[in-house]
């Protein structure tokens, strides 16, 4: 048996009382729950994410469900992967001695 990893995607559950944030464990996995903030992070699979957000709308103590955006976000700094990257030293910016050093 192979292991496939299932896309999964984040629903934000805003809560009016987070007490009740245990019941969201049927809808997927509860990854964090604020109290304070009263939100709760779950997971769930990313075929199912409308459905889901749709269930979880119609109960009682939910505010708002948003979903989570991270998949879209591009995670690549320095723009392109193959361009390399020059650093280089502008002789103004060195200081010659202490003393100027100092006086900043």
């Amino acid at each position: 048996m192979e292991f496939v990893a299932k896309k999964r995607r984040a629903l934000i559950v805003y809560l009016k009382n987070a007490r009740q944030a245990r019941q969201l464990r049927r809808f997927g996995i509860v990854n964090y729950v604020s109290n304070k903030m009263k939100y709760a992070s779950v997971y769930v699979d990313d075929a199912d994410v409308e459905t889901k957000k749709q269930l979880i709308e119609k109960l009682g103590f939910v505010d708002r469900v948003d979903v989570s955006h991270w998949p879209e976000v591009d995670t690549t700094v320095g723009g392109q992967q193959n361009e390399e990257i020059d650093f280089s030293l502008d002789t103004d910016d060195v200081f010659e001695d202490e003393a100027q050093e100092e006086e900043l």
